[in-house]
């Protein structure tokens, strides 16, 4: 009996924080795809979380037992594993910008195991073949169960492979340790789920799960905190954040670089042309830094400085290598303004500042010395 009353008191202080969760949502302005699919993923893991209580009381003869309900109680978590498995999936190659799952014939395409899952479960009210219940209604296991726990687990093996492989896989440009995050979030779940059959009276996955999307959530906020929202690129509090990190510890062989990156004649494109078509340059800008920044995704790190300005904090092993990335990020950016038929010349000047070691400035003396050289670049253009 206090097993019983430990493990609902379990489901419910974790019903309770993940509700908190949902109900900030639901109280916040975004309505992303993503946030609404995490939602939808809170919604599933709360009704898991009801019916696993269900199924204890149940268990442990506090409820009445009857052939019917049993069958309730097993179909209806069984199916919520599956969905919530799903929707930990399309959660995880969103945030990581997948294209499949952005579209809802992609999402849908995705669906289809969960589908064949859920058939599989309805199913076994009278066929048996992947559980039923014997003459004192305990559960037993048919032929086709190993194939039911498998399309949750794959879902979360597959969001939690790509995820790591993406951040330690240098030819992408993304934030390391928001991708670290993302590969433990569907991990964790599935690793207390695993206990959970081993331990079947111990509420080890609804703390795990409940971990889990607490901890994806407070990353991604903390991302999206650190980053611009026009852009896309670190914000320039994140910018500072890393230079003095930079400046207190030097990467054994590479200098360090600041180079600041001015946009051409802004104010003429947003005087002429508007603002909306000001901030699509600026957007091009960044997209052509960060393609630029690719190829050493751990050694450059792309920011808004403000306005029109952009900083990119690079170490390297001579200064022809930033030069190189310098003439690289202003050819990508004629390239993509000239793809994008946009109706104005988009161009850019980057003044570059070396960071002494041994002879040490604060940031905004750094910052100054690649302003001059910006402005001597201007100067040498007119």
């Amino acid at each position: 009996m206090s097993e019983a009353f430990y493990y609902v008191q379990a489901n419910l202080a974790c019903f309770v924080i993940i509700g908190l969760l949902l109900f900030k949502i639901n109280q916040g302005i975004d309505r992303q795809t993503s946030t609404i699919v995490l939602r939808s993923l809170i919604i599933v893991l709360m009704s898991y979380f009801f019916t696993d209580s269900m199924w204890v009381l149940l268990e442990f003869g506090i409820i009445p037992r009857s052939e019917e309900i049993m069958y309730f109680s097993t179909i209806v978590p069984y199916i919520l594993i599956v969905c919530s498995s799903y929707f930990w999936y399309v959660y995880c190659e969103m945030i990581q910008k997948n294209s499949l799952v952005m579209t809802s014939k992609g999402r849908l395409l995705v669906a289809i195991p969960v589908l064949i899952a859920i058939i599989m479960i309805i199913s076994a009210v009278f066929s048996g073949v992947v559980f039923y219940f014997d003459d004192q209604n305990r559960i037993q296991y048919g032929p086709l169960y190993g194939i039911l726990v498998c399309i949750p687990v794959v879902y979360m093996l597959i969001a939690a492979g790509k995820a790591f492989y993406r951040a330690f896989n240098e030819d992408k440009y993304y934030d390391h340790e928001l991708y670290l995050v993302i590969g433990i979030f569907p991990l964790l779940p599935l690793v207390t789920g695993v206990l959970q059959t081993v331990f079947i009276y111990v509420p080890i996955l609804c703390y795990g799960a409940t971990i889990s999307v607490l901890l994806v959530y407070l990353t991604a906020m903390e991302n999206l905190i650190s980053m611009d929202s026009l852009t896309q690129v670190n914000n320039r509090n994140q910018m500072q954040r890393y230079l003095l990190k930079k400046m207190h510890t030097q990467t054994p062989g590479l200098s360090l670089y600041l180079m600041i990156v001015d946009v051409d004649h802004f104010k003429e494109i947003n005087d002429r042309y508007g603002h909306i078509e000001g901030d699509k340059a600026l957007i091009r800008v960044a997209t052509a830094m960060k393609e630029a920044c690719q190829a050493h995704r751990n050694r450059f790190f792309v920011s808004r400085f403000g306005g029109d300005e952009f900083i990119v904090i690079a170490e390297a092993e001579y200064k022809g290598e930033i030069n190189w990335l310098s003439e690289k990020i202003r050819a990508n950016v004629k390239m993509l303004n000239e793809k994008a038929g946009a109706p104005y010349n988009l161009s850019v000047c980057v003044g570059i500042a070396e960071f002494d070691y041994s002879a040490p400035v604060p940031i905004p003396s750094l910052i100054a010395r690649a302003d001059t050289d910006l402005y001597h670049m201007k100067h040498n253009r007119t």
